[in-house]
C-alpha cells in the first residue's frame, strides 16, 4: 500500500491513492504495518488537508508496539458491538434513517449498471463508508467518466455527517482519519463541482 497522501487533490494517481489510503483506515482496524507506513510516509503542506495528513502520520510515528491492541479495541467500540454501534459508516443510515433502505437499493443498481458484482467474501452491505471510497478509487484510477456522478450520488450527501460524529469522539486514530478524509473529501467537491 502507498501511503502518501496529497497537499492537492487533482492528480488521478494520487487521488486513485488517497481514496485506497482512506478505504484502509475505515475498513479494519490499523495493524502494525499500517502504523508503520504511516510513520514512514513524507509529510504534506500546511493547508488543511496536508495539517490532517501529517497529525494522522504523527500519531502513527508515536504510537508504539501497543497500538495495534488498543486500536482494534477503539475500532470494535466505534464501529461493532452488541446493538448499535456508536457511529454507522453506511449511507443508508445518514440518508434515510435506517440501514439497507433505498439509498442502497440505488447504489447497488448503480454499481451493477457499472460492472461491479459483490464479492461473497464480503458481509458487510455496499453503502459502506469504505467500500465506497474504494469503488472510487477504481472509478479514478480507470478515468472513469461517472467518478464525478457516483460520488455526487453516494458520498458527497453524507460523509461530512460521519466525519463530523468521529472528529467529536473520543479515539484520537479515528478523530484524526476522519479529520483527513473530511478534508480530502472536501477537496473533491470542489474538484468535482460542475
Amino acid at each position: 500500500m502507498s501511503a502518501a497522501m496529497p497537499v492537492q487533490a487533482a492528480d488521478d494517481a494520487v487521488r486513485t491513492d488517497s481514496y485506497r489510503v482512506l478505504a484502509r483506515l475505515f475498513a479494519a482496524p490499523p495493524d502494525a504495518t499500517l502504523l508503520h507506513a504511516l510513520a514512514q510516509a513524507p509529510r504534506a503542506g500546511e493547508d488543511a488537508l496536508g495539517a490532517a495528513w501529517n497529525a494522522l502520520c504523527e500519531f502513527a510515528a508515536r504510537a508504539g508496539a501497543s497500538a495495534p491492541a488498543r486500536l482494534d479495541a477503539e475500532y470494535n467500540e466505534l464501529f461493532c458491538g452488541v446493538g448499535e454501534p456508536r457511529v454507522m459508516r453506511y449511507g443508508s443510515w445518514y440518508l434515510s434513517g435506517s440501514l439497507m433502505d433505498q439509498p442502497l437499493a440505488r447504489l447497488r443498481d448503480d454499481l451493477a449498471r457499472l460492472g461491479f458484482a459483490r464479492d461473497a467474501e464480503v458481509h458487510e452491505p455496499e453503502d459502506h463508508f469504505a467500500a465506497l471510497l474504494e469503488v472510487l478509487a477504481m472509478l479514478v484510477a480507470a478515468g472513469h467518466p461517472e467518478q464525478r456522478d457516483f460520488f455526487q450520488r453516494h458520498l458527497a450527501p453524507w460523509y461530512a455527517q460521519l466525519c463530523r460524529r468521529l472528529e467529536g469522539d473520543t479515539s484520537e486514530f479515528y478523530r484524526l482519519a476522519a479529520r483527513l478524509a473530511h478534508s480530502f473529501l472536501d477537496a473533491e467537491v470542489e474538484m468535482l463541482a460542475p
